[in-house]
């Protein structure tokens, strides 16, 4: 028994030892992964800020997974995903660091701006803030999600269907500024829109039927007052 103890001891130190470890990682990570955010205020260039940005975001994904080693391998790759995933919707909601061919890459196009090289706003942006696709995916990310909560909730569960709100409420937008600006369904986005539909099959397709009541129901700008050409995909 005694020896049993005298073996327990070191371990337990040890233990201890990882533990104290684990935290400080984590605490730096947080920190870091701060800085990394509140670089996008930073008086310097964009392109500074891009790279700040990424040093530290990357800094802060190992830093988080190496909190995690103690609790096993998998645990530490969970951290480090979950932190690199964080930083890319970050950055691609909130910022113009995602900059891939040339082209900044990121939701909101006055982020977009932010950087010299930027191209002018599509023709089909949605009010010059959204482009198309970036609008079209997000909506078909909005419709698997709500389709598979319908699908968990049961079929023809109530809670499922109304979940299909969300969805619905933007559609309804969207189809009247499709119509509006005399663009075809989708604006010519049939693979996100497919999955919109196919998505709301769970929701009994309420949600796509509230986007072609509000695109049928639209009076179309007249001709003449339009800034981009019609009916035709940029």
């Amino acid at each position: 028994m005694v020896e049993s103890g005298q073996g327990l001891y070191p371990s337990a130190m040890s233990a201890l030892a990882l533990s104290h470890w684990s935290q400080a990682f984590f605490v730096s990570g947080l920190a870091v992964g701060f800085l990394a955010v509140a670089s996008a205020a930073l008086p310097i260039s964009i392109k500074r800020k891009r790279w700040t940005f990424w040093t530290c975001w990357i800094a802060a994904a190992i830093l988080l997974a190496l909190s995690g080693v103690g609790r096993g391998i998998a645990e530490a790759g969970i951290a480090a995903l979950v932190a690199v995933v964080g930083g890319g919707l970050f950055a691609f909601y909130f910022t113009p660091f995602i900059k891939i061919g040339g082209r900044v890459r990121t939701f909101w196009i006055s982020d977009a701006r932010e950087d010299p090289d930027t191209p002018p706003s599509p023709p089909d942006s949605y009010l010059e803030r959204v482009t198309a696709p970036s609008m079209w995916w997000n909506l078909a990310l909005v419709g698997v999600i709500t389709g598979g909560f319908a699908l968990s909730m049961g079929w023809l569960a109530p809670v499922g269907i109304m979940g299909g709100a969300l969805l619905a409420a933007p559609l309804a937008l969207i189809g009247y500024l499709d119509r509006k600006d005399r663009y075809p369904v989708a604006r010519g986005r049939y693979v996100p829109f497919a999955i919109v539909v196919l998505s709301s099959i769970p929701t009994l397709l309420w949600p796509t039927l509230v986007y072609f009541v509000a695109y049928y129901m639209t009076t179309p700008t007249p001709r003449e007052e339009l800034t981009h050409e019609p009916f035709r995909r940029p």
